[in-house]
């Protein structure tokens, strides 16, 4: 799998597309451009293009996702007992777009987040599990893959991955348990990112830090709370409560489209906040 990644240029080329999606939703976000209906253009195009035609294109299980550049690199590390650079290289880069701009690859260029995150807006009632529970659950998923790699070799999600679904590449327990994504995500904000998604806690420590992300000024706050009721996935409860450790924030800017004050909230650098509040 990693030689074939090398080799097939599309690879680069849906590379070089989530580069490009990544800078300009951030640069919407900065503006306090996206509103619901851009984001809806966004997830319904990027389930088509990062979903099925790459999926179409790039046959198999190749088609890539930030799930399986962590996978790939975790199975030739501890089975195969190499390093492939490429592999480390692409995985480098996702995490910097993580840390530049809080998980935008998560929130606006990985195919299963984006169709999980069009299908929560279905009108049903919605759960928001506490961060504490999603969070455990991944990092006992997360543990499981590394022991299995590690013990037997065995890749877990290998055996479920929903990512195929893009491909139309079923067996019983993919078709079964991508279903169960797809109608867990009607219900819960992106149940596979922040319950099972490995590259999503390692995305989340990086986030922690991240230069750009949803940043209060304080002093134009109303504390009318709109922005943390519009956060589909609670994150923004913990930037407004100032905490030091935040849930995943998957830079959706529901938050920034519900502020009306519009110095009060913007997706900012810590110096740009600090600027406002002068």
């Amino acid at each position: 799998m990693p030689h074939q990644m090398t080799l097939n240029p599309l690879l680069l080329v849906k590379f070089l597309l989530w580069i490009v999606t990544v800078i300009g939703a951030t640069i919407l976000l900065q503006r306090r451009k996206v509103s619901s209906k851009v984001r809806i253009y966004f997830l319904i195009g990027g389930v088509l293009l990062f979903g099925f035609v790459f999926g179409f294109l790039i046959s198999g299980d190749l088609n890539p996702n930030p799930v399986s550049s962590l996978r790939t690199l975790l199975t030739t590390m501890l089975v195969r007992n190499q390093l492939v650079l490429p592999v480390v290289a692409m995985l480098v880069i996702l995490l910097l777009m993580v840390w530049i701009s809080n998980k935008s690859i998560c929130g606006w260029g990985c195919q299963l987040g984006l169709l999980q995150d069009l299908l929560h807006r279905v009108p049903l009632p919605k759960w928001k599990p506490p961060f504490w529970v999603s969070n455990s659950v991944r990092i006992v998923s997360f543990v499981a893959l590394v022991g299995g790699l590690v013990t037997a070799g065995l890749d877990w999600i290998g055996v479920i991955d929903p990512f195929q679904l893009f491909s139309f590449n079923f067996t019983l327990w993919i078709a079964l348990f991508s279903a169960g994504v797809l109608v867990a995500s009607m219900f819960i904000y992106r149940p596979w990112c922040r319950f099972l998604c490995p590259f999503g806690l390692v995305g989340w420590l990086v986030e922690q830090v991240s230069l750009l992300r949803p940043r209060i000024n304080r002093e134009a706050c109303k504390e009318c709370k709109l922005c943390v009721k519009a956060c589909p996935s609670g994150a923004m409860a913990d930037f407004y409560d100032g905490k030091s450790i935040h849930s995943d924030c998957f830079a959706c800017g529901a938050c920034i489209e519900a502020c009306p004050q519009e110095d009060a909230l913007g997706w900012w650098t810590k110096s740009r906040a600090q600027e406002k509040q002068a």
